[in-house]
């Protein structure tokens, strides 16, 4: 069996991947049709507002999408390292100009762009009247198969067919696998990224907290490191350093960016112990997130890390980040999919869902319920029940009515 494998379930609206190494999760994504976030798309955009107080500018970049186009990024000609001209010294309203994503819409903000081009990209997009998508970014399976896993499985033979032909290095890695492609087991886990606790040893846990400005972790003990003898204090270094490793996992699973402190259960007074715990958080988070960056204790004694904003948290894809994450009526839509095709997978099953009236509308947008028919071979019967609380759904076998 692989030590290193890539699974990747397809379901109606929604592909999710998960990454597991010697069976513990490490990576773990979410790619839905209706919010590609357009990270690598190259574009042929034209200017709609120049935004002096902003240092930017907005541009339409095809489909009724903005973007933000910083000026530092709207000269092509600035040489690294070069101060950025004013933007209204660069573009004005009505322009065209080629651009490249490079942030994902989060946070209430829409995509980040660049004009810092080369020049097959500049030349590609020229060649496609403005606003205009010319190609997609990459894509979350792109990007996963970019650090190659030892085998990669998926529940879709058409995706399987897709990655064979685009990825021909890996055909003999792909394979298929009937669904449900993630166990029990894995489904929990998954299901805790959304949670605002994660336990550890002994009792402690990390509490984790998402704002606007910053996300921040609180390493906690539990009931076993208190006091300040030699014992709690050895507990506290424990859980410390197993708290780093986790808290950098968790950055990873989550897709945790910006902004980042990490509240440690104490911290000893001299000079040599903050070192060794610096060390320990700079060495967990280069061997889980790379592109993070450990700038080291602040004045009152947190962590601080900071790690580029790209794309966005998986709270935000799932629904609004508060005590937890409050899913989405389209999270619960998609998740109703999932379960109705499980029970269309029965003979004779008659599958129908039966929801509030939210979560029958986002049913009912987009592509989702349209591949939910293809997949399970009939429509699925949605019925809005009044009263229901917005999240609210099941589905029933209309057999057993």
């Amino acid at each position: 069996m692989d030590t290193d494998r890539l699974l990747i379930a397809a379901s109606p609206g929604e592909r999710r991947l998960a990454r597991l190494r010697a069976g513990r999760l490490v990576a773990y994504t979410i790619e839905r049709t209706s919010q590609a976030d357009l990270v690598g798309a190259l574009c042929h955009a034209r200017v709609t507002a120049v935004a002096q107080a902003l240092a930017g500018a907005f541009i339409a970049i095809g489909g009724g999408a903005v973007a933000f186009l910083p000026a530092d990024e709207a000269d092509p000609a600035r040489a690294d390292g070069t101060p950025a001209r004013p933007i209204g010294a660069i573009v004005t309203v009505g322009q065209a100009l080629p651009v490249r994503i490079t942030r994902a819409p989060m946070g209430g903000k829409g995509s980040r762009a660049s004009a810092r081009l080369d020049a097959a990209d500049r030349e590609a997009a020229l060649r496609v009247p403005p606003p205009a998508l010319v190609s997609p970014g990459p894509g979350a399976v792109a990007r996963a198969l970019a650090d190659p896993p030892g085998a990669i499985v998926t529940d879709d033979p058409d995706l399987a067919a897709t990655l064979r032909a685009g990825f021909p290095a890996l055909a003999g890695r792909i394979a298929t696998a009937p669904a449900p492609l993630f166990d029990a087991a894995l489904e929990e886990e998954i299901e805790g990224l959304g949670a605002p606790e994660v336990p550890l040893p002994r009792g402690g846990r990390l509490a984790i907290a998402i704002t606007a400005a910053v996300t921040t972790i609180d390493i906690d003990t539990g009931s076993g490191g208190g006091g300040g003898g030699g014992g709690a204090r050895a507990v506290r270094e424990a859980a410390n350093r197993t708290g780093l490793l986790e808290a950098a996992r968790q950055v990873a699973l989550r897709s945790l960016s910006g902004n980042i402190v990490i509240d440690l259960a104490g911290l000893p007074g001299g000079k040599g112990g903050r070192a060794a715990l610096l060390a320990a958080a700079e060495a967990a988070f280069a061997a889980t997130v790379p592109d993070a960056r450990v700038l080291g204790f602040s004045r009152l004694g947190l962590l601080e890390v900071v790690r580029p904003r790209i794309h966005p948290a998986l709270a935000e894809l799932l629904g609004t980040p508060a005590s937890g994450v409050v899913p989405s009526p389209l999270s619960e839509a998609l998740a109703a999919f999932r379960a109705a095709l499980r029970l269309a997978a029965e003979p004779g099953a008659a599958p129908r869902l039966v929801a509030s009236r939210a979560v029958v509308a986002a049913a009912r947008s987009g592509e989702a319920l349209a591949a939910y028919a293809a997949k399970a071979g009939r429509p699925l019967a949605l019925v809005e029940e009044p009263g229901l609380p917005d999240a609210a759904w099941r589905v029933e076998d209309g057999r057993r009515r």
